[in-house]
Parts: C-alpha cells; sequence; structure tokens
C-alpha cells in the first residue's frame, strides 16, 4: 500500500509542478484567464479583473496546490480503503440485454459477491443500470461498472501493482486493467482480458452461460 500511495502523491505533485511552470511562462492576465486549465480554478462570480498578471499567478497557484493536496488525500483514501477490505471469495454476474428503439439492445448487469474479513464470511450486490449508446464493447461495459464497485475485487489487482509499482498498470496485469498507477477492471474492452487479469491474481474468471438476451459470469478463487 505504501508503494501505491508514494506513487498516487508523485504524480500529483509532477503535475503541480509542471502546472507551476506553465503559469509562470504566461505574460497577460488574458492568457491566464483564456485557458481552461487556469479558468476552472477561478470559483464562478470571482472577479480578477483588478489582478496583475503576478497576483493572478500567485492566485492559481495557490488553488491549484490546494486542489493538487485534495487529490491526494482522496487517492490515499481511496487506496486505504481498498486495501482494508476483504478477501474475495467469489462473484456471480448476470446481464439482461433489453432493446430500446434508439440504441438497440442494452445491457444490465447484476452481481452477488461474497467475501471473508475478520473470520467471517459476508455478501454483497451491485448493480451496473443500463448501458447504452454505441460504437463500443456494452457487454463488458456492464460488467466492468458492477466490479469497480466491489473492493474485494480491486485489492489484488492493488496488491500486485504495489510490488511492481514501476510499471503501468496494464503492464503487470495486462489490458483491461488501466494505464496509470492504480488498477481497475476497464470497461469496453471485451469481457475476453478478464480472464487473463483474474488469471494473473489467483482467480478464474469464466462465462457459464449465455443465449439471446442474456449472459452469466462467475469469478472464483483458484484453489
Amino acid at each position: 500500500m505504501t508503494n501505491l500511495i508514494k506513487a498516487v502523491e508523485n504524480e500529483q505533485k509532477k503535475y503541480l509542478t509542471d502546472f507551476i511552470g506553465m503559469v509562470n511562462e504566461e505574460t497577460t492576465v488574458k492568457g491566464l484567464v483564456s485557458r481552461w486549465q487556469y479558468s476552472n480554478l477561478i470559483p464562478k462570480g470571482k472577479d480578477v479583473g483588478g489582478f496583475s498578471v503576478e497576483q493572478l499567478k500567485a492566485y492559481l497557484i495557490k488553488r491549484k496546490e490546494q486542489a493538487t493536496y485534495k487529490a491526494i488525500e482522496k487517492e490515499a483514501k481511496k487506496v486505504s480503503s481498498v486495501w482494508n477490505s476483504g478477501e474475495l471469495i467469489s462473484v456471480k454476474i448476470t446481464v439482461e440485454w433489453k432493446r430500446t428503439q434508439m440504441w438497440g439492445a442494452n445491457p444490465s448487469a447484476e452481481c452477488w459477491y461474497s467475501y471473508k474479513k475478520d473470520g467471517n464470511t459476508h455478501s454483497g450486490y451491485v448493480v451496473s443500470g443500463s448501458i447504452g449508446g454505441c460504437g463500443y464493447d456494452k457487454l463488458s461495459t456492464a460488467v466492468a461498472k458492477c466490479l469497480g464497485q466491489i473492493n474485494e475485487v480491486i485489492k489484488p489487482l492493488y496488491i500486485a501493482k504495489d510490488s511492481d509499482i514501476s510499471k503501468k498498470s496494464n503492464e503487470v496485469l495486462g489490458y483491461g486493467s488501466g494505464y496509470g498507477i492504480l488498477p481497475y477492471i476497464e470497461g469496453g474492452v471485451g469481457c475476453d482480458c478478464y480472464t487473463r487479469i483474474f488469471d494473473k491474481i489467483g482467480y478464474k474468471f469464466s462465462k457459464v452461460a449465455s443465449g439471446k438476451m442474456f449472459d452469466v459470469f462467475t469469478i472464483e478463487k483458484v484453489s
């Protein structure tokens, strides 16, 4: 966990350093307020018209510093929450397809899962909601929306990445696990890649049933 949190902190601080460098290159107030990277830091209704260039630079840098440290705190809490979750036992995902006039068939996933924590077995339930649109893999998006809500699913991904922090997530866990520091289950990538990801962390991801308007997947710990 320490490696992941430190890597997130270093990444955010690098973004801050790069931001400060860009701000200091600007020479006019207009240049500072016309770019969204800067204007997004100015609260709605805040009048900066009377600021000098240097005053506005200092104001924007201070706002960015505050946002950066809030982001670091948020990410650290996220990592800690996942790290302190239980041990995943199994997952069952059922996907139902419903036809719509605009987007054709849309999938909705329901997910039941079990895990162990403090010597006890617990269970949980999450849903994806209806996945609309077109031009991407909607089935894997529905599955990923469920799995992404389960800390016990994400935990072994974090453990694997924490021990090999220098590489991107997809280099450690394979395609479909993200490209940044914190791995996750990507949607829109096809469900086949999930088999390889879960195999790397000691679980078996399987499609156990399918029909014209339904699919069923399971995840089980490999003994």
